[in-house]
């Protein structure tokens, strides 16, 4: 299952936008820190990273899986949260309201279909102003 995640079919631009994040957190940790070293070793990173940007090939093959699995994460935490805290409370006030939008009670009631027919012929004016 992992497999899909990590893909080894990673582009060379790919790579070298690996190498631009590893570059990026070395500099963020170089400020959080205070330690010129990693001023260095980020300098390195981005040589590397415009010479020969494959280096980064398996970081990339890390970096991409773990965000790929970190996407399909987060955005089911996100929509959960989104549905719960809209639809849900949208819904039970329109049921508190006696609303019924799909005329569900009328369904129940008899065995007669609740679907309307809409036999309009459209004419040129209807589409000159839709609204």
């Amino acid at each position: 299952m992992l497999k899909n995640y990590f893909s080894t079919k990673i582009s060379e631009k790919q790579s070298s936008d690996t190498g631009m994040a590893i570059v990026l957190i070395l500099l963020i940790i170089t400020m959080l820190t205070e330690n010129n070293v990693f001023v260095f070793i980020s300098v390195i990173a981005l040589i590397i990273n415009m010479i020969f940007p494959n280096f980064y090939y398996p970081s990339a093959i890390v970096w991409l899986g773990l965000s790929h699995i970190l996407g399909v994460i987060v955005s089911k935490i996100i929509l959960t949260i989104v549905f719960f805290s809209l639809v849900v409370p949208v819904s039970m006030i329109r049921r508190l309201l006696g609303k019924d939008s799909l005329q569900l009670n009328d369904f129940k009631k008899s065995n007669v279909s609740v679907m309307k027919v809409r036999d309009y012929k459209f004419s040129a004016s209807d589409i000159e102003k839709p609204y």
